[in-house]
């Protein structure tokens, strides 16, 4: 009897024991983590898919890699938001998200709970530069790693927000998502939470294909694991001054800012005013950043002169003609005359933008510098900025369409960003973008 028991015994710990290294199989220690990224190119706006909630609700929200937090609005999500927790004011939770006060119910009424003295903060819709303040709150986020599991963000922080803030965003998705430089964005939060490196990878498709974002340290699939093993490399600089919330088309010091120093055209500089290409250290005017919420490369208005007169000159002596112009491109040509290149688009005119040192530049070729507007016209890819109504003004913002087909690395921890030459070259693109 007593040799049958210790037989069951043993047998029990055996069992136990293995399921315990079957979990322990199953739940390995992630290392990154992959996100789909998708254009409505209807609006030029990319976003990704996230399950939020108990019930997974799955939300489309729009990619602000210059953003301060998530923040949606769903009716799906409203109606299952059973593990919705409110932050409150005197929280550590509410310290982290920087949060800018404490709202009273009866005044602000958050949803889908309310608690007194919420923590509160401003979300920016960062097309339309609405604002809407409201309470902050957690629930669990479900993230896919890129090893191929599921693992559940138990109290990840957000805003839920009122409809009006969605105005201006593509009509498929339900709020923003954000990649700035705080504490509670995608990225900080999942390096924070599963100790991996705080760096995130963007590879942005064009139109009719999907690319991904992969936060987290790994390898890449094959053929782009080969090319990130030579992105050119560039450090990340910071604005003095900080803008206000409400500003949009100016410096944000969320965002992230590299040293260009000179713009060519087929290899010939550019003549403007340099100054406007350092950040003024009273003012925070001037310096280039990166934004995905911006459809088209912006410059100040004499710097982009500069470079659609130098475009124009080069393109003529290409035998491309020049017609009307097409709001908001300052130049554009008849595509008669333009050659279509066999692996980075239209023949035109190569631009650089000059980084630290001659040898580090960000090159756009045809596929990169010129859209199509009509059947007969194609037109110059960039614009001439907007001076902001308030807050300091970036000379150069690069935005979606330039970024499309590169692979872009943003590692804070090293605080450099990292990016390669167009994918195109070696016959690939984002849409073949994804971990190994």
């Amino acid at each position: 009897m007593a040799s049958s028991t210790l037989s069951i015994l043993i047998l029990f710990s055996l069992l136990v024991l293995c399921s315990f290294s079957n979990a322990k199989r199953s739940s390995p220690k992630p290392k990154g983590f992959i996100f789909p990224i998708k254009k409505n190119e209807t609006v030029n706006q990319y976003y990704t898919s996230i399950q939020i909630g108990s019930n997974s609700t799955k939300l489309n929200v729009v990619i602000d890699i210059s953003g301060n937090f998530l923040w949606f609005s769903s009716e799906d999500y409203f109606s299952s938001a059973s593990s919705y927790l409110p932050i409150p004011c005197d929280s550590k939770e509410c310290g982290i998200a920087d949060g800018s006060g404490c709202i009273l119910c009866e005044y602000h009424p958050p949803v889908p709970k309310c608690i007194t003295n919420m923590c509160a903060n401003d979300a920016l819709n960062p097309f339309s530069g609405t604002v809407g303040y409201n309470g902050l709150s957690t629930d669990v986020l479900h993230v896919y790693s890129t090893h191929g599991q599921w693992y559940n963000f138990k109290r990840f922080p957000f805003q839920y927000s009122d409809t009006v803030l969605r105005q201006g965003l593509a009509s498929s998705t339900q709020g923003v998502i954000s990649l700035g430089r705080t504490r509670i964005s995608l990225q900080a939060q999942l390096a924070s939470a599963f100790k991996i490196r705080e760096k995130f990878a963007l590879c942005v498709p064009s139109s009719g294909h999907d690319g991904n974002l992969i936060i987290g340290n790994v390898a890449y699939n094959k053929p782009i694991d080969a090319i990130s093993k030579s992105l050119i490399s560039t450090p990340f600089i910071k604005s003095p001054v900080s803008s206000y919330v409400t500003e949009v088309n100016g410096n944000l010091t969320l965002g992230y800012f590299i040293n260009v120093k000179s713009i060519r055209v087929n290899n010939k500089t550019l003549s403007f005013n340099n100054s406007l290409l350092s950040i003024d250290e009273s003012t925070g005017d001037g310096g280039t950043c990166l934004r995905t919420v911006r459809s088209y490369t912006s410059l100040h208005r004499s710097i982009y002169r500069a470079l659609v007169n130098e475009f124009v000159k080069a393109a003529a002596s290409q035998g491309i003609k020049r017609v009307a112009s097409v709001a908001p491109f300052g130049a554009c040509f008849d595509v008669k005359t333009i050659a279509n290149g066999k692996t980075v688009g239209p023949r035109v005119p190569i631009i650089d933008f000059v980084m630290n040192g001659k040898s580090v530049f960000w090159r756009f070729y045809g596929s990169n510098s010129m859209v199509r507007v009509s059947k007969n016209v194609m037109c110059l890819a960039f614009v001439e900025e907007v001076t902001p109504f308030v807050g300091p003004a970036t000379s150069i913002t690069i935005g979606g369409y330039q970024m499309e087909n590169y692979l872009i690395e943003f590692d804070l921890t090293s605080s450099k960003l990292r990016f390669s030459p167009s994918l195109l070259l070696s016959g690939t693109s984002c849409s073949q973008f994804g971990a190994s």
